[in-house]
């Protein structure tokens, strides 16, 4: 008992300073401290430590409580069980922490706490009444093992309130608050119930592993932020009211493995920032039908009961990321604007309509089996890739209006393809820059448009598509690619009969074209001046093949080992190149067909100039 005034004494002599003085108004005077109408100013400091006992707590209020006292400090106590500090109306701060007795705390007339209340780590506190606290900074109960009690029920404003690891409360209301800069309920596993109706404004709201079934925020009309995860009987999110945000870029809302929750609703809220809905496996319903911008990314993911996502307003959004989802209704009609489109591996989606957008850095949509349709017929221009692969029942590409694609293009292994539109496509890839034209591995392919495509910086890419009849780029007059790796190949299309570039001229970068395919017969390369290595071969005799502009190349391959050219083709091509003015030199031609006496002659005089030349 000794050891413990010592301790107080240090701490009233530390913290407290007393000023008075022997004039008229002194201590001894009428109104002094101790006359007749005098009142006790008590200690700025109420200080309850190590192993004092409820009797000296009960001493310690009696003798320093007083007008002056503006924090209160219980700060791992022993011995202590109860604590009743009725008389105090306000303070500066409150801490009762790390006290391992301390069963019942009161402070029933406490209205206001200027800065902070913090009530942790009290191995045996069961009830907290601040009955009448009306406003607060910040209100952090936490680790309160087991705290079953807990009553704000004045509490009108809160910067922050936390509620963490109290493992065993299960009721939080707040019938009269109407804001709270931040709510935080976390790691309070049997919290399962929170009443907040007359709830106005909120900045940020965090909900993880509590036993709450529903988040329901009638009055609720301005959020910062939702981030909801990790509760196992949630069943419902509702704010009706929801329609303002005081962030710029928008309210965040991240939901995620909440097992049970099936609806979600956000009133008329408009903007969001990052928007983040995952592993939710019962989830049927997000709403938030006046949204109009996502500023940052959207994702959502495995939410197996999900079927449809509804955005009738929305108009721009920084990354849409769908992915293994059961979506079967993606409605996004009004989107205009947004950097990347990411859409994979949505088991039921059957049609991606993207009516309205113009602006998209890139699109990626693989792996969406039920898929059968795409329609992105606005969009005039793109900095990013278009990616479209191993959609196994997708009939239909079509971006009816692209006009520039800066980046790559590459649709493969969709197995029941038909047709590929790009009809006003006029360029694509980027100079200097390895990017790839690919269409690849569709065994139903019949059509390609590319009527309009004019410039191509990248490699170029046509393989094993076995329907396909033609291949044609009827307007293309240049190919670049970014380095001497770069190539052309066409090869393994088993039913195409005519390759037609009648207005390709030049091949800049572009190591080789390589030609292999089984039932071809026809080629038309008629403007072809510039190229460093062609190589053409076919399963069946090549009965046309124009090259009549031909001459700055290195290596001809006309032929090969599976097929012959026509006679005529053979002398079409050697009369054209012993044309040339001046003489080509220095190059290597092979051709495989008969020769004519007169191809004969013009392959002498095509040696004669320095060329290498074989007929087999």
């Amino acid at each position: 008992m000794k050891n413990y005034f010592v301790r107080i004494l240090s701490i009233i002599l530390t913290l407290t300073v007393f000023s008075c003085s022997d004039g008229e108004d002194g201590i001894d005077g009428v109104d002094g401290i101790d006359g007749e109408n005098g009142f006790n100013l008590g200690l700025e400091y109420l200080v309850f430590a190590g192993d004092i006992t409820d009797e000296e707590a009960l001493q310690v209020i009696a003798n320093n409580q007083g007008n002056n006292t503006h924090t209160v400090l219980v700060l791992n106590t022993t011995n202590l069980t109860t604590l009743d500090l009725t008389e105090i109306t306000t303070l500066i701060n409150l801490e009762v922490s790390g006290n391992s007795s301390l069963q019942n705390l009161s402070l029933p007339n406490l209205e206001t706490v200027l800065e902070d209340v913090e009530i942790s780590r009290n191995d045996a506190l069961a009830t907290v009444n601040l009955e009448k606290l009306n406003d607060a900074l910040d209100l952090n109960i936490e680790e309160n093992v087991v705290l079953n009690s807990l009553n704000l029920n004045s509490v009108t404003q809160l910067d922050r309130l936390e509620i963490e690891e109290n493992p065993i409360l299960e009721i939080l209301n707040l019938p009269e608050c109407k804001a709270i800069g931040n709510l935080s309920i976390q790691s309070s596993e049997n919290v399962s119930s929170l009443s907040v109706p007359n709830l106005q404004t909120l900045g940020n709201l965090s909900i993880r592993e509590t036993r709450l079934s529903e988040i329901n925020l009638p009055q609720l009309e301005t959020i910062d932020g939702f981030f909801i995860q990790d509760n196992e009987s949630l069943e419902s999110v509702n704010a009706p009211l929801l329609a303002n945000t005081t962030m710029d870029q928008g309210a965040g809302i991240t939901i995620q493995r909440n097992m049970t929750l099936s609806t979600v609703t956000l009133g008329a809220i408009d903007k969001f920032n990052r928007v983040r809905i995952e592993n939710n496996d019962n989830l049927t319903l997000f709403e938030a039908n006046a949204l109009e911008a996502i500023t940052n990314t959207f994702t959502l993911r495995n939410n197996p009961s999900l079927t449809s996502l509804i955005f009738p307003d929305l108009l721009r959004i920084s990354s849409l990321t769908i992915f293994e989802s059961n979506l079967i209704t993606l409605q996004l009609d009004a989107l205009q604007e947004t950097r990347t489109v990411s859409i994979t591996e949505n088991s039921n989606l059957t049609s991606v309509s993207l009516p309205s957008l113009t602006v998209a850095e890139a699109i990626r949509i693989s792996e969406n089996p039920a898929l059968t349709t795409i329609q992105i017929n606005e969009l005039v221009n793109t900095d990013g890739a278009i990616t479209i692969s191993t959609n196994e029942n997708l009939n239909t590409v079509s971006f009816e209006k692209l006009v520039n694609l800066n980046a790559s293009l590459v649709i493969s292994s969709n197995t029941a393809l038909e047709s590929v539109a790009f009809p006003q496509l006029a360029s694509a890839g980027v100079p200097d820059v390895r990017t790839s034209f690919d269409i690849r591995s569709h065994p139903n392919l019949t059509r390609m448009d590319f009527s309009n495509l004019t410039t191509l910086h990248s490699t170029l890419s046509i393989s094993t598509n076995a329907s396909v009849p033609s291949i044609s780029f009827p307007a293309l007059s240049t190919i670049t690619g970014s380095d001497t790796f770069s190539t052309i190949d066409i090869n393994n299309n088993t039913s195409v009969t005519t390759i037609s570039f009648p207005n390709l001229e030049t091949t800049s970068n572009i190591r080789s074209i390589t030609i292999n395919e089984e039932q071809l017969a026809t080629i038309n390369f008629e403007s072809l001046t510039t190229f460093s290595e062609l190589t053409v071969d076919s399963d069946v005799p090549i009965t046309t093949l124009n090259l009549s502009s031909a001459q700055n190349f290195s290596t001809l391959r006309l032929g090969g080992s599976r097929g012959n050219l026509s006679t005529t083709v053979i002398d079409n091509i050697l009369t054209s190149l012993v044309n040339v003015a001046p003489p080509i030199t220095g190059t290597r031609i092979t051709l495989t067909g008969e020769a004519s006496a007169q191809a004969t002659t013009d392959a002498q005089t095509l040696r004669d100039n320095g060329n290498s030349v074989s007929i087999f």
